[in-house]
């Protein structure tokens, strides 16, 4: 879990409770592109559908945001749904009500938007006192995103949410930090989507986009208890389990994810993903990220080494049992 995500779900629990606001989400600057936020955390009933439907937004365009960024000031509203700047095409799609926005700043420089909210048939009203409690934390999210340096090193990738290839290493060496020696094997398990190109090729890149983002997701649902989930190239992917339970089910996990992940839905298509993958055991410290990819990359190899030259026995077996039955028919 990243910090952004354990901030949010402590802020959630407090807001919830004391204003029945019940998510809590935050957009961060994006680096290459300053004038769009990008939802980086969420949670909440509607996490999902915040981020599926709102994964970024532009401040140059939107009323609100603009404003806020711009001003340095917080928008509240008890009701998007009459308010006059909302956007009416995408509030009914994710039934948002009450709403506080906050802009993050860094000294003069922008950082991002932490919001609160409440959805369905739930209006909240806070008074001039209560908008107060805002500011303070506000305050103090600011200070941490940017003490963490998110706008110069990211460790999110920001189209599936999931850990990028930084992040991975970061996690990765907390993780074997926190184990004891006595306990400290883990299985870093490398996926590589089959063909993808051709998706980009023939679809276009927002259905590629879709794909993966939505891959991810079944991702992170599937695999609630993985230790890291990471998206470390276009269409490469790494699992981390540390228990030894999980170690010892690597292919039933992967039975899992071509049963429960590789089925995408997009504009009326059925997309069936296929996918290569490797594994290695770890143990202690030894291994850095880019050793495991070299070991898990080789072992992907070797499976489809084996798997080919199965299939061509497979072929061989059929094409005598052919010629066989040919010559049982002839006589």
């Amino acid at each position: 879990m990243s910090s952004f995500q354990e901030m949010v779900t402590f802020l959630q629990t407090e807001t919830n409770k004391l204003f029945r606001l019940t998510d809590v989400w935050i957009y961060i600057v994006d680096a290459k592109n300053p004038g769009w936020i990008n939802h980086v955390a969420g949670v909440g009933p509607n996490a999902d559908t915040m981020s599926n439907i709102v994964p970024r937004i532009d401040c140059n365009s939107d009323p609100i945001f603009k404003m806020m960024m711009g001003q340095r000031k917080i928008f509240y509203t008890e009701d998007l749904m009459i308010e006059p700047n909302a956007n009416h095409e995408v509030t009914p799609q994710i039934n948002l009500r009450s709403v506080v926005n906050y802009p993050l700043f860094g000294d003069t420089k922008a950082l991002g938007v932490m919001a609160f909210g409440s959805f369905g048939e739930q209006i909240v009203s806070l008074s001039p006192l209560e908008l107060n409690y805002f500011d303070i934390i506000t305050e103090q999210t600011a200070l941490t995103v940017s003490r963490m340096h998110f706008l110069d090193k990211s460790q999110q990738d920001h189209l599936t949410k999931l850990s990028n290839r930084y992040g991975l290493e970061k996690k990765l060496g907390n993780l074997r930090r926190n184990k004891g020696e006595s306990d400290s094997k883990f299985c870093f398990v490398y996926l590589d989507l089959n063909n993808f190109k051709q998706i980009n090729d023939n679809h276009g890149h927002l259905a590629g986009d879709y794909i993966l983002a939505q891959f991810s997701l079944k991702l992170a649902k599937e695999f609630r208890s993985a230790d890291i989930i990471s998206r470390v190239g276009g269409d490469e992917f790494v699992l981390v389990f540390s228990t030894s339970n999980q170690c010892n089910e690597v292919e039933r996990f992967i039975e899992r994810i071509e049963q429960n992940c590789c089925t995408i839905e997009y504009k009326g298509i059925s997309f069936q993903l296929t996918f290569a993958w490797g594994h290695v055991f770890g143990e202690g410290k030894n291994h850095s990220v880019s050793k495991l990819f070299e070991i898990a990359d080789q072992n992907m190899y070797q499976l489809k080494s084996d798997q080919v030259k199965s299939n061509q026995k497979e072929k061989l077996k059929l094409k005598k049992a052919s010629l066989t039955q040919t010559k049982l028919t002839v006589a």
